[in-house]
């Protein structure tokens, strides 16, 4: 499958960003054609980087939080993809991602989408609670981390499926060398990979 995934990848800092660059490691080495697609930035401050890990080859930073046609552009380009993911630490995001998704929709084929929260989904705040709602219903599959986030979801989008795939609970050095054996535990992973359809074999 041609995978895209959206959202912060390493070497920016947070669990987040490792998790999406060990993600597209995981697909691309049970046979899929997987990008990221990421900001140059996060807009905050970076710590200093740990010393282990290596960046997805295949990371694009032309995403701009101050420049929309950024996200309409990479909706276009993902049209041919088989699966769009989107990684949501921040209710922030939302909007540059219903841009991508609009952009995805005007083709003759949608791609089929994925939302991982990574964060608490919105239950007051009545402007971020209707965006995120609207994310999360046109997605095809929403991926979360505990059964909390999961009535979370629910009670934003209910007729959406939602998947609870645990965070692997340590994301090791990126890209281990030959002969190493990554110390996480592979059902974590494989949670991941079955809930967007990506399963090996």
């Amino acid at each position: 499958m041609r995978i895209a995934l959206i959202g912060p990848a390493w070497p920016d800092q947070g669990t987040a960003a490792r998790h999406t660059t060990e993600l597209a490691y995981r697909l691309a080495a049970v046979g899929h054609n997987v990008i990221i697609e990421s900001w140059p930035a996060r807009g905050v401050p970076h710590a200093p980087e740990p010393p282990d890990g290596d960046p997805y080859p295949r990371t694009y930073r032309r995403l701009r939080w101050y420049r929309p046609d950024t996200w309409i552009a990479a909706g276009r380009r993902l049209r041919s993809a088989d699966l769009v993911v989107f990684a949501l630490l921040s209710q922030a995001q939302v909007p540059s991602y219903l841009s991508v998704l609009t952009a995805l929709a005007l083709g003759p084929d949608r791609p089929r989408t994925a939302v991982i929260c990574h964060a608490a989904l919105p239950a007051a705040a009545p402007g971020q609670q209707g965006l995120t709602r609207t994310l999360l219903a046109r997605a095809d599959t929403v991926i979360v981390h505990s059964a909390a986030q999961a009535a979370q979801a629910r009670a934003l989008a209910a007729e959406v499926p939602i998947v609870i795939a645990r965070m692997p609970p340590h994301l090791p050095s990126l890209a281990p060398g030959p002969g190493v054996r990554p110390p996480d535990p592979e059902p974590y992973w494989l949670a991941y990979l079955h809930a967007l359809g990506a399963s090996p074999g």
